[in-house]
């Protein structure tokens, strides 16, 4: 018999796991593996933090390298680095530095050092750097609430996951674990920031 304060635990999982079904199964058709040359000519770049040498975590070099992919494809024309700030440099400047040593022109980046968060990035994106017809690059369990978020601030944008490494089945499923509760986190933020 299950204790009873295991019994609300236990729904708020189903709940939780059924808006990530229908999240995913409402962004899917958005999730594409090549885009048309002349189509979505902007990203953006979430951060994923810094090592303690303050150099791009696994994570965010994925996302970054698979950026340079498209650049070296000459598929995009601007470039929102997006992150939020360390002790001794941004996460923004650290990607910069990152993109700059591996031969990406400057003015094809952009920097926000207050996207420290998935919304903020999308809001600011939309609201400061006028993107709206936008490429996300991010994981693969990121990508469907980053364009769900996109999707509530009327934003027209596609993703496509940045799969150029392999990581820890652990990490994998934290990350989707986490999700679960950070579009429910989300949807919140959108209800009670979206005037702000």
């Amino acid at each position: 018999m299950l204790y009873p304060f295991l019994i609300p635990v236990f729904l708020l999982f189903l709940f939780l796991i059924g808006c990530r079904i229908k999240l995913v199964r409402q962004t899917q058709p958005l999730i594409v593996k090549k885009k048309k040359n002349n189509t979505y000519r902007e990203a953006i770049v979430f951060g994923a933090g810094l090592n303690r040498n303050l150099l791009p975590t696994k994570v965010l070099r994925d996302r970054l390298d698979k950026t340079i992919q498209f650049v070296q494809a000459e598929q995009l024309d601007r470039i929102l680095l997006s992150g939020g700030k360390a002790k001794r440099i941004s996460e923004p400047k650290a990607m910069y530095s990152y993109l700059l040593e591996r031969g990406i022109n400057p003015s094809l980046l952009m920097l926000d050092e207050e996207g420290i968060s998935t919304f903020d990035t999308l809001k600011r994106a939309k609201q400061y750097y006028k993107m709206n017809h936008v490429l996300l690059i991010t994981q693969k369990y990121h990508l469907p609430r980053a364009i769900g978020i996109a999707q509530q601030l009327n934003m027209d944008v596609i993703g496509i996951a940045a799969d150029t490494k392999s990581f820890k089945i652990n990490s994998i499923v934290w990350w989707y674990f986490r999700e679960l509760f950070a579009w429910i986190w989300s949807l919140i933020k959108i209800k009670t920031r979206m005037g702000t």
